[in-house]
């Protein structure tokens, strides 16, 4: 998994950027030679930039899906290769960015300020960007990987993926709105960060809720069969397991959540599997986990 997330990272910082950044750069001097700066900055910016960005990430999120099945299980999988697609995206993207604003700070006697500025406004106000736009292509394409039905899996990546654009696009549109009207970039972008981060705490909380839902679905015949207790199923499925887990039973109980987890999710990756006639490496690991989850249970009323 570890070298198939460095490639995923690694495709977003050289190729997805660099072809993204030629073809951004074309369409720019295209907009700006037809209707001046203004039409450049509007064709490089909200238009091409966030259709080919999002379309060179998210083909990171789409091999996987075409090629490594065994290793893209669902919604997940793919919001997780998404967002290390961005990630790697985003590094190249600001090293960039911050190089030449120290150049120019260095050309016009600036000094650091336009760096701090770009800074500013790329490391602290828009960090999750990238990540979120790719998450949400990630989303759909894992939702197609998920589903039996043909049309979800064409609507699922189309539809989540013209989101992100969507979103990417009005981002961007902050830059040349502020530009048109002269009012401080500050302003829009501060609307925006609310924006994206309700966005994201939105995701956070459907996954979190999803993935709770899904192990209570997935290790109540574990209770059955006397492996976990009903209150550990209850510690395992809640959102703040892990640390109520930590904090009362240390340790031994924080490690017996995470192994529960990973049964779980091991087991409906499995009936998901079977259901579709293929093959995961998840169904390998149910044995090996419920093992160890039984030896963790032992560990703790044994008292260590």
């Amino acid at each position: 998994m570890s070298g198939i997330v460095a490639f995923i990272f690694l495709w977003g910082a050289l190729a997805a950027a660099g072809f993204a950044g030629l073809i951004n750069t074309i369409a720019g001097a295209i907009g700006e030679g037809v209707a001046g700066k203004g039409g450049g900055d509007f064709l490089g910016a909200v238009i091409s930039a966030p259709l080919v960005e999002e379309a060179f990430k998210g083909m990171a999120v789409l091999g996987m899906f075409w090629f490594m099945r065994r290793e893209f299980d669902g919604v997940v999988d793919g919001m997780i290769y998404g967002v290390f697609a961005a990630l790697g995206f985003a590094m190249t993207e600001n090293v960039l960015y911050y190089s030449s604003a120290i150049a120019k700070g260095a050309v016009t006697g600036a000094g650091m300020g336009e760096f701090t500025f770009q800074f500013v406004m790329r490391g602290i106000l828009k960090p999750w960007g990238h990540p979120l736009y790719t998450a949400i292509t990630g989303l759909g394409v894992g939702l197609a990987r998920e589903t039996t039905k043909g049309w979800v899996k064409w609507a699922a990546p189309i539809g989540f993926y013209f989101i992100a654009v969507s979103m990417h696009a009005m981002w961007n549109f902050t830059s040349v709105l502020s530009g048109w009207t002269g009012i401080p970039l500050f302003f829009f972008l501060l609307i925006m960060y609310f924006i994206v981060l309700i966005c994201f705490m939105i995701m956070v909380f459907w996954l979190v809720a999803r993935e709770g839902k899904t192990l209570r679905a997935n290790l109540q015949d574990e209770v059955l069969m006397g492996n976990m207790t009903k209150e550990d199923l209850d510690l395992i499925c809640s959102p703040f397991g892990r640390l109520k887990a930590r904090m009362s039973k240390g340790a031994k109980g924080h490690k017996m959540v995470m192994v529960g987890i990973r049964l779980g999710m091991a087991k409906w990756h499995a009936a998901r599997a079977m259901k579709g006639q293929k093959q995961t490496v998840s169904i390998q690991s149910i044995v090996p986990l419920r093992q160890e989850l039984i030896a963790l249970r032992q560990e703790l009323a044994r008292g260590y």
